[in-house]
């Protein structure tokens, strides 16, 4: 396959990765050139029922939008392992990955046939590195989403939980 032609194979995917990553809050915010850029360089992963694509304690510098199946994120310890979120089609995952080093506190695992769309710190750097203002865009968007997530564990806290769920201001 000539060069031009592995050229145009890519670029209904690139085209296809920037539509997707503009859907994702944290990259909406982020300026079209540099999320072009982004759209290039992310990968497609496939991976089977019961693959493990971390596990708890590693660092994997990288994020993930799930194109396809479903994940499931377990706590596990020597006795038993409990699920704590299942994602699927359209859901984001590692944002703090992509901007330093995260020793992860669970185990992801594909519950199914997956395919996600995978961004690398190192990808992400690049970005930030040819777009210095990309970094204030990003950090407007996670501050945004942090305050979101937080919204969202004190009103299913309830009263009786409240203490527990943590807080970002005090």
């Amino acid at each position: 396959m000539s060069s031009y032609t592995e050229k145009n194979s890519q670029v209904p995917e690139m085209q296809e990765n920037l539509e997707l990553l503009q859907n994702v809050p944290f990259f909406s915010a982020i300026p079209i050139k540099a999320l072009k850029i982004l759209a290039l360089l992310a990968t497609r992963e496939h991976f089977g029922p019961n693959d493990i694509l971390f596990e708890e304690g590693d660092d994997q510098g990288r994020a993930y939008l799930v194109l396809s199946g479903e994940l499931t994120l377990l706590r596990k310890n020597d006795k038993e392992e409990a699920i704590a979120l299942h994602y699927a089609e359209g859901d984001y995952l590692g944002t703090f990955s992509l901007l330093g080093s995260m020793p992860s506190l669970f185990v992801l695992q594909a519950a199914t046939k997956v395919t996600v769309l995978t961004i690398t710190r190192e990808q992400f750097a690049k970005v930030l590195e040819q777009f210095p203002d990309t970094a204030g865009h990003a950090l407007k968007a996670l501050l945004k989403e942090l305050h979101q997530w937080e919204r969202k564990n004190i009103a299913e806290a309830g009263k009786c939980c409240l203490s527990k769920t943590g807080a970002t201001v005090l």
